[in-house]
Parts: structure tokens; C-alpha cells; sequence
């Protein structure tokens, strides 16, 4: 039997110039969740990531918490099924809404002026924002999209748990919201437009987990932040 946990980077760089890389707090995510899988011996047959910086600076923090003590982790693979969608799409169906409606577009305005001034509410006006572009792109409101569609990114994502080795037991994946939903509405067998339900919840290194039953990836639990035990540690964006 296989396990596969999948986690969420730590929270990154909203507020910055960059966003693909962690903040302190999203580094202090990523430590203390490799201090959990320590303390509750769990281990790993192999470590995945992304492409993305945020993703591979998650593994990083989450491996330094072994390594500082000696425990073994393999080195993370990185594999681009397991990324982020790609800005261009955001960017596109955000500059289509905003021709065709007058709340998106003042409340995009909203968000770029709060992201020059360097502002907390950035990371609320964006988290309106990107619910709105994710809902238009899964059903297709504006044809095809460059570079992919809802569609075609979905089938892009459900390659990456196949592509872990039978043999291997378990395994870490350090991910991003989207592709972490999506495995959620693949395990349950769900049309992939229902998909949306998991993007609106998924915090900054939380871990899911799956259990695979006949080359079928099963959800054993999903979200859960048992590293993160202040309040004020618990982020979305």
C-alpha cells in the first residue's frame, strides 16, 4: 500500500515584487511541518516538487528539519505536473472580465494599488479576484485560453501521481493550491467543474493525504495544519 502526502508551499511573497518565493512566516510553515513528520515518524521512499520556487523553498525548509538532525530524506525530483497554472492564463481572463465588468475592474484596481503600496488587504482583494478567473476558466467562459484550458491543465496535473513508482510507499509532494483541488476532485471521482469547491480553502503547507487502492488514489484526509498550532500561523494567502 501507498501513502502520498501532499502539501501546499508555505505562504509566499503576495505583498512583493516576487511572489514566488516564501515569506518568514512561509518558512517558519515549512520547518515546522518537517518538525511534525519528524516527531510523528513518518518517513519518506521519495520527495516531489514543482518547478516553482515557492514550492522547492517549502521542500527545503521541510527536509531541513530532518537533515539538522541526522534523520535520512531523499532529494526532491522535480516534476511541472505538480505546478501552479501559469500566470498567462490569469492574467488573460482577468484583462477579459475587466472589459466586460465594472465591479471586477474596480475592484482590480483596488488590488494593484493595495500591491504598489505594499499593503495587507492585497492578499483579500486577491483572493476575491482569483475565485472570480478560476470559475470563468473551469466552465469555459471565454473558449480557449492560452496556454491551456480548465480542461487541458487538469489533464496535465493527474499525471503527476501516476508517475510515482508502484513500488514506493510513501512519498512527498510539495505542490500549489490548484493542483492539490484537483487531486482532491480526481480521488472522489467528481466532474471536474465541481473542482472549484476545494480551491477556496486550501491553506498555506497543509497536508493532504492519499492512499493508493488499485492504481486509484483515495483521500484518507485533506487540509489539515496539525503543525500549525497558533492561530496566527494559519494562512490561505
Amino acid at each position: 500500500m501507498s501513502y502520498l502526502y501532499l502539501v501546499r508551499h508555505g505562504q509566499a511573497d503576495r505583498l512583493g515584487k516576487n511572489y514566488d518565493q516564501l515569506t518568514e512566516l512561509g518558512w517558519k510553515q515549512a520547518n515546522l511541518l518537517g518538525e511534525y513528520f519528524k516527531h510523528q515518524r513518518i518517513e519518506f521512499d521519495s520527495v516531489y516538487t514543482g518547478t516553482l520556487n515557492r514550492q522547492k523553498q517549502t521542500a527545503e525548509g521541510i527536509i531541513k528539519s530532518f537533515t539538522k538532525d541526522q534523520f535520512c530524506i531523499p532529494d526532491p525530483i522535480e516534476n511541472s505536473a505538480w505546478d501552479e497554472f501559469d500566470s498567462r492564463m490569469w492574467l488573460g481572463i482577468a484583462a477579459k472580465i475587466r472589459n466586460a465588468n465594472p465591479s471586477f475592474a474596480k475592484l482590480y484596481e483596488a488590488y494593484k494599488i493595495a500591491w504598489e503600496e505594499g499593503k495587507e488587504e492585497t492578499r483579500h482583494y486577491f483572493q476575491e479576484l482569483i475565485q472570480l478567473v478560476l470559475a470563468d476558466w473551469v466552465n469555459g467562459v471565454w473558449g480557449s485560453i492560452e496556454p491551456y484550458t480548465f480542461e487541458e491543465y487538469v489533464e496535465k496535473v493527474s499525471k503527476g501521481p501516476f508517475q510515482i513508482p508502484i513500488d514506493v510507499k510513501s512519498t512527498l509532494v510539495i505542490s500549489s493550491s490548484t493542483p492539490i483541488a484537483i487531486m482532491m476532485g480526481l480521488s472522489c471521482k467528481m466532474d471536474y467543474k465541481e473542482f472549484p469547491i476545494f480551491m477556496k480553502s486550501i491553506l498555506n503547507s497543509s497536508l493532504s493525504v492519499f492512499r493508493r487502492e488499485n492504481n486509484h488514489w483515495e483521500p484518507v484526509s485533506w487540509n489539515g495544519t496539525p503543525h500549525l498550532q497558533h492561530p496566527d500561523l494559519i494562512t490561505i494567502v
